[in-house]
């Protein structure tokens, strides 16, 4: 797994900035000249990493595209922190996405596998270039299969880790309103338990619903709020009463 390290790619092309992330495994650079995510899954035959480089990204669609509900969500993975972004087109103008994926490649060409250090030219003329390859079942028997697999909703959503997801909501009363905290615990992408947390207790009233068993998205989530706004602060009063 190679993480590759900003500072030393900008020795060589004119390409700085990018994503502040995670530290690089060797010559450590700024906290703002990082490009790796903290985000990373080890097993022991694979090791999967992440990290992030805009080219000519539009920056106010990012933004919008990355917007979430206002909802606290609870799980053992590492905390996901805002960081500032930066597009290589705001410091050099000249850069595009296939200039990018050249520099990237020759960093894979003139690093040694196995060490990870940096070979320069000589290792360089040890590969053979870019090979140009044709990714059908044909060159790769069984990618199709890989293919499909990799895309599927148990790959994509079902294998995510087990979370909760808590969000506060306000009852309908005669006077005044009730708060309480709606509680969904999702297992393998489905809404395996779905409850309301009661005001200054850890008491949880289970919620009856056909989304119970259900995939989990933003969609069956409001679906479940909106159901639930219609109920009268009476009616979980009694719920109250008859769990305890």
């Amino acid at each position: 797994m190679v993480r590759l390290n900003i500072v030393q790619l900008t020795k060589r092309v004119p390409l700085i900035q990018f994503r502040k992330g995670g530290s690089a495994l060797t010559n450590k650079p700024a906290a703002s000249q990082q490009i790796s995510g903290t985000a990373a899954k080890l097993g022991r035959p694979n090791a999967y990493h992440h990290c992030t480089i805009l080219a000519t990204a539009n920056k106010l669609h990012l933004s919008e595209s990355l917007v979430k509900e206002k909802v606290n969500y609870i799980s053992r993975a590492t905390a996901s922190v805002p960081s500032p972004i930066r597009n290589l087109a705001d410091v050099n103008r000249n850069v595009n996405v296939q200039q990018l994926l050249s520099a990237v490649g020759y960093e894979y060409l003139r690093t040694a596998a196995t060490s990870l250090e940096d070979g320069g030219s000589t290792q360089t003329m040890n590969q053979r270039g870019f090979q140009l390859i044709n990714p059908t079942e044909k060159w790769f028997p069984g990618i199709n299969e890989l293919r499909a697999n990799f895309s599927s909703w148990d790959w994509v959503i079902g294998k995510t880790p087990k979370f909760t997801v808590e969000k506060e909501l306000e009852l309908k009363g005669n006077e005044s309103g009730m708060k309480l905290k709606l509680n969904v615990e999702v297992e393998a992408g489905l809404m395996t338990k779905i409850s309301l947390q009661l005001p200054q207790s850890e008491q949880l009233v289970p919620v009856v619903t056909p989304l119970q068993g259900q995939a989990y998205n933003e969609q069956n989530l409001n679906g479940i709020m909106d159901a639930l706004k219609l109920v009268s602060t009476s009616n979980v009063q009694q719920a109250m009463n008859g769990s305890i």
